[in-house]
């Protein structure tokens, strides 16, 4: 296998039914330059590993695999920076989950064009559409076009980039602080934080990729340990990110999070026995401690 310019790495997860048009959307990628495509399994149970050795097998000069016996990230192990981006050999590398797919066989040279063109850009993302797997269909409004200046919650909450959309410009010193942030649930935070750290952000138009909506982690379930999770992540980035303007972005969302938290446990407050307050009590519970312990302090 030539030396690839881009790592196409893809996560898959009991994504069997997805699956064949997730693989598709990799394969059928027209390049001028050689790309490889990484493939970790985490241990599916539904057939999900016999249909990634079947592509494989079609597509030996490209793909490599990973397929694990024992599922890693119940181990709090983390996919992307613990297996496959140490395997990555490209210059740049995209994302893709089982359930999602790349819809532009030319989403790859575009991007990897812009790049070259454009050294000072870190990460480049392009449009996206979403589809709803539970009603069978793709939402009726489409995602803004790129704009310049965002930071990382308006992009993600504006609805400007989904992690199929990232190529990022492998960054060793970013890589090395990835891992020693440690295993998080929401690793697009992450990966967005560093890399803007070390360079530029830019989109390009084009609908390139398909978000399936309806297997996500945020779900109604988890939102108070999804929420608290997201200040842990925030805070551990706000202490190695250099920027100026990226730590004043981490500290206002971070306080934002922390409010939501705080107004919700006071709009429940005429019902203690309710889920939200317990839940909402139990999350600052560290909070409130911290902040016992700093006044004891001469």
């Amino acid at each position: 296998m030539d030396i690839p310019l881009v790592s196409a790495l893809c996560v898959v997860y009991n994504q069997a039914p997805y699956l064949r048009q997730c693989l598709d959307g990799l394969v059928m990628q027209e390049t001028t330059f050689p790309y490889e495509i990484i493939i970790h399994d985490d241990a599916s149970t539904d057939g999900s590993q016999d249909i990634i050795r079947e592509y494989a097998g079609r597509y030996p000069d490209r793909i490599r695999t990973i397929l694990q016996k024992e599922n890693q990230f119940s181990q709090k192990k983390e996919i992307w920076s613990t297996f496959l981006i140490p395997e990555a050999r490209g210059k740049y590398i995209t994302f893709c989950e089982g359930d999602d797919w790349w819809c532009d066989p030319h989403k790859l040279q575009r991007q990897a064009d812009f790049m070259e063109q454009h050294p000072d850009v870190s990460i480049c993302y392009h449009q996206f559409r979403e589809y709803d797997q539970n009603k069978q269909a793709f939402e009726p409004h489409d995602n803004p076009a790129p704009k310049e200046g965002l930071y990382v919650k308006q992009l993600l909450w504006g609805g400007y980039l989904h992690t199929t959309t990232l190529m990022i410009r492998v960054n060793t010193e970013a890589e090395r602080l990835r891992r020693d942030v440690g295993w998080v649930v929401s690793m697009d935070l992450v990966t967005l934080h560093l890399y803007m750290d070390r360079g530029r952000i830019a989109g390009i138009e084009g609908y390139m990729s398909v978000f399936r909506k309806g297997s996500g982690i945020w779900t109604r379930n988890v939102w108070y340990p999804n929420m608290m999770e997201n200040i842990i992540i925030l805070a551990k980035l706000r202490s190695v990110v250099q920027d100026e303007w990226l730590r004043k972005n981490l500290d206002d969302w971070r306080d934002e999070l922390r409010n939501i938290i705080v107004k919700v446990m006071h709009e429940w407050e005429g019902n203690r026995n309710s889920l939200a307050y317990r839940l909402g009590k139990t999350i600052l519970k560290p909070f409130n401690w911290v902040k016992r312990m700093a006044k004891r302090q001469p």
